[in-house]
């Protein structure tokens, strides 16, 4: 049933009056058992949670029949990405999520504090919290060197990384799949992180691999996480090969066991089986014509039927089809496509434009992250982007995996995608329904809520989610946008402004092109 709305409610409060949501049940993100509750709201904060009677002046939305949750937070997110342009968020706000966290895989805007300010003045609808990208500031200081960095290299880096965690970065990230983040030794990364640990931020990464070396990685993770003396989350947490399929528990033994000796390691997900990103990096080096390295490549992934372009551009018919279909079509070998796509795009006077879903991942080992008690959800999702996690993430997740296969029970889905990633990322007043808490909410059918996006409409909006709340005020209301933009940029502790030098321009996060998530 569709949330009725009080036939004067307003975007902003009411003089002396609140915003009462009356008849829901309520999960607060604790994980507990829900309750028939009501909620008063009064601006950003909730101020009661009970039996509430609606006074003079309060705005009302009758919820009879739908779950009512904190509002979802997106672990990792590219949602920053074009923001200022379309600050309705859409494909975000559609899906329930009230603050993303960017500045991942190890790319962040520079400097944070403009960004932050750009925000205040400019205000969107979603809440932000972003982390220091060490690709970035390795990139500021070094280019694209494939060099360790000199002593004074480093110590530029550690300064900026510094000031990026004075200006409010929640912590360090890295993509050691990526250019130039790749070049970074572990020494290096240690180095940097040292920084954020020490203004009590935490490690996040896309980690150096996810294929077949995806558990030397995560011990990387954990070793950067015992030599700093920090908290770690390993990035949209995947086993991307065939080689190692089916080892999702001894991941969750590998964090308990981590845990065992005092590191505290967490995770996040996406739930789909397939990854995004450019044909370059289905093998393991840039020798694209090695035959053999695209016979394993292939092999690793399942074959070229899960290899599936999004973007051609040098023939756009060839978009939406795996290399499969197209060597049925064409008559031409599987690896002889993949080179003559890279070549048409990477060679030297070449600007074409490509980019593949690889479905390389197993049901059964994303069915066990999503039910591990330490691993949050992510979209891993740019606004407008050509995989479906961007709209889909997180009502697919409440619609496939916990009322059509029954993995995890409601009240701990939204556990995982509340309170769990507020204490991971020091949301003190976010992720909980109670009195004192901000009133970012969300309001859905969870006898209905499904995702619809899909590789084909990677933007198709998700059903069951109505009323989204943010800072006090409904981005969506009844399923429709209200254009109200009151999200926030949350900046770690006692933001102050730092003095950045008038000629220093902000830097959008970029990821390299041959990035992988």
């Amino acid at each position: 049933m569709i949330p009725t709305i009080c036939a004067l409610l307003a975007l902003a409060p009411s003089p002396g009056g609140g915003l009462v949501i009356r008849n829901g049940v309520v999960y607060d993100g604790t994980g507990s058992p829900s309750r028939r509750v009501d909620i008063r709201i009064v601006g950003d904060t909730i101020r009661a949670v009970g039996n509430i009677r609606a006074l003079p002046g309060d705005r009302v939305i009758d919820a009879k029949g739908l779950a009512v949750s904190p509002g979802f937070i997106d672990s990792h997110s590219h949602a920053d990405g074009g923001v200022l342009q379309d600050p309705d968020a859409e494909t975000h706000i559609r899906q329930g999520i009230t603050t993303s966290m960017v500045g991942e895989d190890g790319f962040s805007t520079y400097p944070l504090a403009k960004w932050f300010d750009k925000l205040r003045q400019q205000p969107v609808a979603l809440n932000f919290g972003s982390f220091v990208g060490e690709g970035t500031i390795r990139h500021l200081v070094m280019g694209d060197s494939q060099k360790k960095p000199t002593p004074a290299q480093l110590d530029q880096m550690r300064e900026m990384i510094d000031q990026e965690m004075r200006s409010g970065a929640r912590g360090l990230s890295t993509g050691l799949e990526y250019e130039p983040n790749r070049y970074a030794d572990t020494d290096e990364v240690v180095a940097c992180a040292l920084v954020a640990a020490k203004r009590h931020g935490i490690y996040i990464s896309h980690v150096r691999n996810e294929d077949n070396h995806a558990f030397n990685s995560f011990n990387e993770l954990i070793e950067v996480a015992r030599r700093d003396h920090m908290p770690a989350e390993i990035n949209h947490i995947k086993i991307a090969s065939t080689r190692v399929w089916h080892r999702a528990d001894d991941v969750k033994n590998l964090m308990t066991e981590a845990a065992k000796e005092g590191e505290d390691i967490t995770a996040d997900v996406y739930p789909y089986l397939f990854w995004q990103s450019t044909i370059r990096v289905v093998i393991m080096t840039e020798q694209f014509d090695d035959r053999a390295q695209w016979e394993q490549g292939f092999k690793d992934v399942g074959g070229p039927e899960n290899i599936r372009l999004t973007t051609y551009s040098p023939d756009p018919t060839w978009a939406s089809k795996t290399l499969a279909e197209i060597s049925k079509s064409t008559g031409k070998d599987p690896i002889d496509l993949a080179q003559e796509i890279i070549a048409n795009c990477y060679s030297p006077g070449k600007h074409g434009l490509e980019s593949v879903v690889v479905t390389a991942m197993s049901e059964d080992d994303l069915k066990k992250f999503i039910a591990n008690p330490k691993i949050s959800f992510c979209s891993d999702g740019g606004l407008h982007g050509t995989h479906p996690r961007g709209a889909g993430s997180f009502p697919r997740i409440l619609g496939v995996y916990v009322r059509q296969q029954h993995v995890i029970p409601l009240q701990e889905a939204i556990r995982k995608m509340t309170s769990l990633p507020a204490w991971r990322f020091g949301l003190a007043d976010r992720g909980k329904i109670a009195p004192g808490m901000k009133a970012d909410i969300t309001i859905f059918d969870p006898a209905k809520v499904i995702d619809m996006a899909t590789v084909e409409k990677p933007e198709a909006s998700p059903v069951g989610i109505t009323t989204v709340i943010v800072n006090g005020v409904p981005a969506l209301l009844d399923g429709k946008f209200t254009h109200a933009h009151p999200g926030r940029p949350l900046p770690m502790g006692s933001y102050k402004p730092i003095v950045i030098a008038k000629n220093v321009q902000m830097q959008p996060a970029q990821e390299s092109a041959g990035s992988r998530g």
